[in-house]
């Protein structure tokens, strides 16, 4: 009986000095989900609308071709032509990433590389619907102050060109003017000339 209490005592001490000894090492692990991880750049989860630096915001264009690339056919996309713009805005992107396989061709299609990977990585939950996201959520405070921007923009794009054309339309006008003149006189010389033929 006491040989055995010895032996006790003796694991006790030895399981007790492997214990203080990592006690005072750094963490081996992260403390999650008090402690949040910074992925790397090179991570990649699922697929998020990225801002276009010249936007301010995504430029998602409701093209439809991440909808029909997307084998999994989890991708739903609606938009609208706003008023005084000419091209479209997307006012519904929402993907189900229960079902997306994460391949990537939707990124690779997307005509404006407004589509990119997320570093999310804690993704959970208990039923499919915690899993359909619309991306444009983050967007919508700020998109009708982006489409006022754009508008702005593209107005004056359009009197920039329509400027351009106009001194165009002048330069040719004056150009025709200048040749009518001088085609005047010569015209007038010929006629002449004719005239003097015809009494000889």
């Amino acid at each position: 009986m006491f040989r055995e209490t010895l032996i006790g005592a003796w694991s006790l001490l030895v399981g007790m000095k492997v214990t203080l000894s990592h006690i005072l090492r750094a963490p081996v692990t992260s403390q999650y989900p008090r402690e949040r991880i910074e992925m790397s750049k090179a991570y990649r989860n699922v697929i998020r609308l990225i801002e276009i630096e010249e936007i301010g915001s995504h430029d998602c264009i409701d093209c439809q071709a991440c909808v029909r690339v997307c084998p999994s056919d989890c991708i739903n996309v609606e938009g609208e032509r706003p008023d005084g713009m000419r091209k479209k805005r997307a006012t519904l992107f929402e993907v189900e990433f229960a079902l997306c396989s994460e391949c990537g061709l939707c990124l690779d299609v997307c005509p404006t590389n407004t589509l990119g990977y997320s570093r999310e990585y804690d993704q959970a939950g208990f039923r499919r619907d915690d899993f359909l996201y619309d991306l444009l959520d983050e967007w919508r405070d700020k998109e009708e102050g982006v489409r006022t921007r754009l508008r702005e923009e593209e107005a004056q794009k359009a009197a920039t060109k329509a400027a351009a054309a106009s001194k165009v339309t002048a330069a040719r006008k004056a150009k025709d003017e200048a040749a009518a003149k001088e085609e005047g006189p010569a015209a007038a010389g010929d006629a002449g000339n004719s005239a003097a033929e015809g009494e000889a």
